[in-house]
């Protein structure tokens, strides 16, 4: 059924718009790896969707690694900006149900990610031209899965959460968009089934959200 009262849809970023999830996994493999730091399950599953502060926070609370953490930073942001101008895309589908949206509702891109990484990907794609409003890590004090980048979102756009449907694909970003009052479409791929019960809609393919709204 259609949910006729929708007036905008608020993307997450990293494995919904962009295929960069993958990516920042090698940076795990390449850059983490020579501190001693190997992830496991747990660590994968509170990571995606978190900022970046949010992520050195659990490395360092976790694995206490030897390194200065803005060495360790710069380190891991240069070796993504490399591996991002080499590798990394759209999500399959994106551009085909983005034109499809655009003639129907306001879209916003409110994403974990820091200014600097999502002028990076900007430079690459040109996402912020897909978009009417992005709110980035620097844009709330708090943060995912705390509901504020989404109400931030919808206060920009003047619109209320049952007027708004959020997409995600991590279990940091169900939760905001949920406490946010949204309905929430989760995307399968960055993380098991399983784990995306709490949204409203799971969809294996962005083209399903055709179906939905």
């Amino acid at each position: 059924m259609k949910n006729i009262s929708i007036k905008a849809i608020l993307f997450d970023m990293d494995g919904v718009v962009v295929d960069s999830e993958k990516l920042y996994s090698q940076s795990e493999s390449n850059v983490l790896s020579n501190y001693g730091i190997k992830f496991d399950d747990s660590d994968w599953k509170f990571v995606k969707g978190c900022t970046e502060k949010q992520f050195y926070d659990h490395v360092y609370l976790k694995y206490n690694p030897q390194v200065p953490r803005n060495e360790l930073i710069r380190e891991c942001r240069e070796f993504l900006k490399n591996l991002f101008t080499k590798k990394l895309e759209y999500m399959k589908g994106f551009k085909e149900i983005h034109s499809y949206l655009k003639k129907k509702f306001k879209l916003a891109l409110v994403t974990s990610t820091g200014p600097e990484l999502v002028t990076h990907i900007d430079g690459l794609l040109g996402v912020k031209n897909h978009f009417n409003l992005v709110i980035t890590s620097i844009d709330t004090k708090a943060h995912k899965p705390n509901p504020d980048p989404y109400i931030k979102a919808m206060n920009k756009l003047g619109l209320l959460p049952g007027e708004c449907i959020v997409v995600e694909d991590s279990v940091q970003g169900i939760k905001a968009g949920k406490a946010a009052g949204c309905q929430v479409i989760a995307l399968e791929g960055s993380l098991e089934k399983a784990l995306l019960c709490d949204a409203d809609y799971i969809i294996s393919c962005l083209s399903d959200m055709q179906k939905i709204v």
